[in-house]
């Protein structure tokens, strides 16, 4: 990778280069993130105008773009980006000890015994182990405890605006959804494969590149992929890469062709010949597995190179000849796999994005969706759904195949400006939902549990009002260039007592709304010493909860999926634990609540005998304070994050008081509630009004 337009050092430091370029931290709010209370930017009336004809719906997109990158995980690029669930999350997994789910155990940290996520300052950062036997290890049966030992110490490492300011500026501009997870827990094929097709049918590793893999040779296709389904339904489709194969160093044009990033070229209805020539036809033109031959006169890695393996799709683009739906496979020094840069990969994605900028009346109605298939190994903090064993096709050999780990989406288009976040739960099949309630085409192999669990990225969109401007603070084409230098190798841990929490920047940023509505609450039944939780979901999509213990039994996690407009329930038998409880019950977009203390046996009439009930009301949480016992209780009800401060309550003996607690802005809250009793009584209730 050398030229004279190739990796070098501009002069110019990252630091300056968000300075001059508006990229810095006073760029969000040009374009839309309040740095105080959470509100889009003021968009003129013209650009919120709905055009005449419009339906101010779904129907309004035309163009669906989708570029898949690779390898990074959520907290690994946006932990510190201002107003998503990053390294300032309150609402984490906290284990018996009172570590978090940030400090992760790491023997060799004779310190502390844990490692805490930490800047890298070096872009070409090592390739982890992201392999399904690694993620499972990291997962630990559900602790998700283990990623330092399953893969290495530089799986905590993160950058920030500093390192990767284009990025940030397009989260900035439109929307980013940070309860997006990748489809299985494995590595970069079977990834695809579900993006692709709903499924990996099976499959855990990568296969063989470029041969066929399912049914026999020129047979009846096994797996029905998405784009034949639309082929099918008169929906054009391309996939747009250099028509070339290469994911090796031998080869050198290994950074020219798709990086084995293309799955087409696994299913035999693609590639008839099961030779890396590909095949013919139709769906092997469009899927872009086709017959290819050496391009020796192609440019090295440059600022135009980009623009040369891009260049079909700057053609349809530019001559309005853009299908309805399109994938983009970028090369392997373009798609942000480590070692290969994020700057490069800024490149890359800014040469889509610019392209289509360029044609204003096509980007009118055109989305624009960036994700990463997996996360190479880098650690987030976020807990994926995951099914109840009995569920069919969600686990292989005892073991959850996904979710996996949050991985980056950021959805651009005019209904999707103002740098919003989307906190929904999505996965990689959310892509294929959207396209089916786009047009219609249902996939073929998306379970039912999963697609009753994770959104279809609608409701990351306001169809009413879109906004055509053109956002400010996104880089020219070459200022993104002017940020491809390589820096070096992978960055140094720190040192023993110099590790410190991350934070993320200040302020907030403006919400979507939510398809969830979660509550739960217990009841205690004093004779049978069972205490019960009902956990219910009055939202429009399913619910996958994760019920933990917090103390007395076996830190293990157990998952009650709740459908819409339904109820599931956990019990703990106290009867069995010498009258004591303590668990944790998490769910999506920060929802958590705890519940511990001691039952009073029904015969006991006399002391103090606590309880608490909640109910969800417009704006607020009505928590209703009990005493069942011969004595008054004091409550103390403290915001944990959020609204609300702290006051005490005083509830007469056999009496009840109601407290009406605030939310935030965006409907969240978070509160603690103690008793001045001996019995160890706590509640927690945290979680967002829809």
């Amino acid at each position: 990778m050398t030229s004279s337009d190739g990796p070098q050092d501009s002069g110019v430091s990252r630091r300056r280069f968000l300075q001059v370029t508006g990229l810095g931290a006073a760029a969000a709010a040009a374009t839309g993130v309040s740095s105080g209370a959470a509100s889009a930017a003021v968009k003129s009336s013209s650009a919120r105008a709905l055009p005449a004809g419009w339906s101010g719906s779904i129907a309004d997109i035309k163009h669906v773009v989708i570029l898949m990158q690779e390898n990074r995980s959520f907290d690994h690029y946006f932990g510190t980006l201002r107003g998503v669930r990053g390294f300032n999350d309150k609402q984490i997994l906290t284990y018996a000890n009172g570590h978090t789910i940030f400090q992760q155990p790491d023997p060799a940290r004779t310190d502390l015994g844990y490692l805490l996520p930490y800047n890298l300052t070096d872009q070409t950062d090592g390739d982890l182990d992201h392999s399904w036997a690694g993620d499972h290890e990291a997962r630990n049966g559900g602790l998700w405890n283990n990623w330092v030992a399953a893969k290495t110490e530089e799986t905590m490492g993160y950058f920030t605006r500093d390192e990767i300011p284009f990025q940030y500026a397009v989260a900035d501009a439109f929307t980013i959804c940070d309860g997006y997870h990748q489809g299985i827990m494995g590595p970069t094929s079977p990834n695809r494969m579900y993006f692709w097709t709903g499924t990996s049918s099976g499959w855990t590793s990568n296969p063989d590149d470029y041969k066929v893999d399912f049914g026999p040779d020129a047979g009846t296709a096994e797996v029905t992929t998405y784009p034949e389904l639309l082929q099918k339904a008169g929906v054009s489709w391309q996939v747009y890469t250099n028509d070339q194969v290469g994911d090796s160093g031998d080869n050198p044009e290994y950074f020219l062709g798709d990086y084995g990033d293309n799955p087409l070229w696994f299913y035999q209805q693609y590639n008839t010949t099961n030779s890396t020539n590909g095949g013919t036809g139709v769906l092997a033109t469009r899927g872009a597995v086709t017959p290819w031959k050496s391009e020796a006169g192609a440019p090295p890695m440059s600022k135009t190179h980009a623009a040369y393996v891009l260049s079909s799709f700057i053609s349809d683009v530019k001559n309005n000849k853009l299908p309805q739906v399109s994938w983009i496979v970028a090369p392997a020094g373009y798609c942000e796999h480590p070692s290969y840069t994020p700057d490069y990969g800024a490149h890359y994605t800014n040469t889509v994005l610019q392209t289509l900028l360029a044609n204003p009346e096509l980007w009118k109605t055109t989305a624009l969706f960036i994700t990463y298939d997996e996360h190479d190994g880098f650690f987030d903090h976020q807990l994926p759904p995951f099914a109840e064993p009995s569920v069919t096709n969600e686990y292989i050999d005892g073991l959850p195949i996904g979710p996996g780990t949050r991985v980056p989406m950021i959805i651009a288009s005019p209904w999707t400006r103002g740098g919003y976040v989307d906190s929904n739960v999505y996965n990689h099949t959310s892509m294929l939902q959207f396209l089916a309630t786009w047009t219609g085409v249902q996939p073929a192999n998306v379970t039912a549990w999963r697609k009753s669990i994770t959104g279809d990225l609608t409701t990351a969109f306001d169809f009413k009002h879109p906004d055509f401007s053109i956002p400010k603070g996104i880089p020219t084409l070459d200022q993104t260039w002017a940020l491809t230098q390589l820096t070096g190798g992978s960055t140094t841990p720190p040192a023993e007592g110099a590790q410190k929490m991350p934070s993320q920047e200040p302020g907030t940023r403006p919400h979507r709304p939510s398809n969830l509505q979660l509550h739960a609450d217990v009841t205690v039944n004093r004779t049978t010493l069972q205490v019960t939780a009902a956990l219910t979901n009055t939202g429009t999509v399913g619910a996958s909860y994760a019920v933990y213990p917090d103390a007395l039994l076996t830190f293990a996690p157990t998952p009650v999926t709740v459908l819409p407009h339904q109820t599931g329930s956990y019990t703990w038998d106290a009867a069995a634990t010498a009258g004591k409880y303590a668990f944790s019950v998490y769910g999506a977009d920060g929802f958590l609540t705890s519940f511990a203390g001691t039952v009073a046996p029904a015969a006991q009439k006399t002391g103090q005998i606590p309880a608490v009930s909640t109910v969800l009301r417009a704006r607020k949480v009505a928590v209703t304070l009990l005493s069942q016992g011969s004595q008054s209780v004091t409550y103390t009800l403290a915001a944990h994050d959020y609204e609300g401060g702290s006051k005490k309550v005083t509830v007469p003996a056999g009496g009840a008081k109601t407290v009406d607690w605030p939310v935030n802005q965006d409907g969240y809250y978070d509160v603690v509630i103690t008793a001045s009793t001996s019995d160890g009584f706590r509640r927690r209730y945290a979680g967002r009004l829809a």
